[in-house]
């Protein structure tokens, strides 16, 4: 097989995750906008539930991905998770809180055996060593993003004219077009995320002790996540709690490995930390950097008037025009053998993060007039961070299929999107530093936002130069003391 040529299977999962994602993002861009008009509850209130809802989705992953290694296998766990999807994203369009809040519930535990699942399978794909791994991730990583350029796209004009309802359709239309379209193609994926040998799956007697536990979970499960959500505040502490007891499980799979496979799991794990505070300063892209766009951003963008929500547009679409050039260079660097290892790509990733911060609180300071800025230094300011995203998110779900154990593939995908809630829990926080108090003038504002954007510039700036300086620390953990290359 050529070098350049990527497997069949990874475009089969490709369209599957676009149009999962399209299903997801269909939800997220009305989500807000429902509860506090449709079902008129309180802004608090509402941004309460959508946290504890966010928080939950990442939550269940590390679940659904330990059930795929032991015993559903990847492909199957995808095909239950879909399922659930298209049945939760169908229960939302029923008018009225009840059925809403059942149809989140259903989301949250379908998510989890969906969502680590299908990147897991893209690891699965490739042997050891494969320099198309990193170009693969990187791919299928443009799916995603693809799913999430288009849903802003039509979703408000879709409620305004025909209803509510009529949002919550498309979701659900577009997770069973993802769900039909992985049955129908799964054959390219062959013995990819297959059922695990040792499962008692393969055994009838096991099989039906094992499906009626599994459903009894499933159904227990949803009726919790309902419970949950009469409890917000208290959701934040039980993710908190269930997040330390989550991770003292992986340290006590990680010990029970061989030295030469802890010490991948350990540089894993770190690597992990680092993306935490990579995505913490990124998550202003839904708090301090959309009020700055809709309060000191000059609302003309190459001539055309835009708005606050469609600066959203842009970071999807730098990974939609990026990936492909991403995913050539990195086969091409493997072929000269000046492929940056996965360390130095996290470590250039924030440095771009850095950068982008940079950029716009420069802008601002120097070249803003009358409180605002031109949206080209946004612009700018996204397609910085957007390259960092790309250096780190891709390369991060590659690493986890590389760095871990065959059979615990699919809890350490889980553990991956986990940090991604406490990623929102201290992006939340740092937001707090651009906070606008009420009747500001707009040049104030505009000094408020500056200051801030240098502060997240400058921690991370800090965690890039810590994340360099761990460089061959890391490198001896995944090669060996007798294999480590000069950092690039």
């Amino acid at each position: 097989m050529s070098q350049n040529k990527q497997p069949r299977g990874l475009y089969l999962l490709f369209f599957t995750e676009l149009w999962e994602r399209f299903g997801f993002y269909t939800l997220q861009t009305i989500i807000i906008l429902y509860m506090t008009k449709a079902l008129l509850l309180s802004d608090d209130k509402a941004y309460l539930l959508y946290g504890a809802f966010s928080s939950m989705l990442y939550l269940t992953p590390v679940l659904g991905g330990y059930l795929a290694d032991r015993y559903l296998g990847f492909q199957r766990a995808i095909i239950i998770g879909g399922a659930l999807l298209t049945i939760g994203y169908l229960l939302t369009a029923i008018p009225g809180t009840r059925f809403f809040f059942l149809g989140l519930s259903v989301i949250i535990v379908a998510n989890g055996l969906f969502k680590p699942n299908v990147s897991s399978i893209v690891g699965d794909l490739y042997r050891p060593g494969d320099p198309r791994r990193d170009g693969g991730f990187t791919l299928f990583y443009m799916g995603i993003n693809i799913g999430s350029l288009l849903p802003p796209l039509f979703t408000g004009y879709l409620v305004s004219k025909y209803g509510w309802h009529t949002g919550f359709l498309a979701a659900a239309f577009g997770m069973a077009i993802g769900l039909v379209t992985f049955i129908m193609g799964k054959s390219r994926l062959r013995s990819s995320g297959a059922m695990p040998a040792m499962s008692p799956l393969h055994y009838p007697k096991e099989k039906l002790t094992f499906y009626s536990l599994f459903w009894l979970g499933v159904i227990g499960s949803i009726a919790a996540m309902l419970f949950l959500f009469h409890f917000p505040v208290e959701t934040d502490l039980l993710l908190a709690i269930a997040s330390v007891i989550i991770l003292l499980i992986v340290i006590y799979f990680l010990m029970k490995e061989k030295r030469s496979q802890r010490n991948k799991m350990i540089a894993c794990l770190i690597l992990i930390l680092i993306s935490v505070g990579f995505w913490a300063i990124y998550n202003q892209t839904f708090t301090s950097l959309m009020l700055y766009a809709d309060r000191n951003m000059h609302q003309q963008f190459l001539g055309i008037t835009i708005d606050a929500e469609f600066t959203q547009f842009f970071n999807p679409f730098f990974i939609v025009l990026f990936s492909p050039i991403l995913s050539r260079l990195w086969i091409y660097l493997d072929r000269k053998k000046s492929n940056p290892s996965t360390p130095t790509k996290f470590s250039f990733g924030v440095l771009f993060m850095a950068l982008g911060f940079f950029f716009l609180g420069f802008g601002g300071m120097y070249f803003g007039q009358n409180g605002e800025t031109s949206s080209n230094w946004l612009a700018g300011s996204y397609l910085l961070q957007t390259i960092g995203e790309l250096l780190l998110s891709p390369i991060g779900l590659s690493m986890i299929t590389v760095l871990s154990p065959k059979h615990l593939v699919g809890l350490m995908m889980g553990v991956w999107f986990l940090t991604q809630a406490a990623a929102f829990a201290i992006g939340g926080g740092l937001a707090t530093l651009a906070s606008v108090p009420a009747n500001t003038s707009t040049t104030a504002s505009l000094a408020i936002y500056d200051k801030a954007f240098f502060i997240y510039g400058s921690l991370a700036l800090a965690l890039a130069i810590l994340s360099f300086i761990l460089i061959p620390y890391l490198k001896k953990l995944i090669h060996g003391p007798d294999r480590i290359r000069t950092p690039k």
